[in-house]
């Protein structure tokens, strides 16, 4: 298959999917005298199911074990799942932004989220 084709269907399924994140919050954290990690984590998932379906808490459940696993292995003791957001839009990076600095193409706008329901 041509590179240029399959490129164009991989885009036009990315735009197909809806992106969203569910919060995770720790438990707690295992004695030692490092860095444990921080108090909350999001994990990420795209989906081109509608919210509550099969397939959409299938791609959250994945999400939730890959990052909350990465996390207890890190020094989590073990965690709880808040809440869940889903990207609506992009907003342009203001100028008084650190992340104007390192503007590219791909990083001049912020996703803009709202919570799941």
């Amino acid at each position: 298959m041509n590179f240029w084709r399959r490129d164009a269907r991989i885009k036009k399924n990315m735009k197909e999917e809806k992106h969203y994140y569910t919060e995770l919050h720790t438990k707690g954290f295992k004695y030692t005298n490092k860095f444990s990690g921080f108090d909350s984590a999001c994990a990420h998932f795209s989906t081109k199911y509608a919210p509550h379906t099969v397939g959409w808490l299938d791609a959250q459940i994945k999400a939730i074990e890959l990052i909350g696993g990465q996390q207890v292995s890190h020094g989590w003791v073990g965690y709880t799942v808040g809440k869940t957001f889903a990207q609506i839009g992009e907003e342009p990076v203001s100028v008084m932004s650190p992340a104007w600095e390192y503007r590219t193409q791909a990083s001049m706008t912020n996703p803009v989220y709202e919570e799941v329901i």
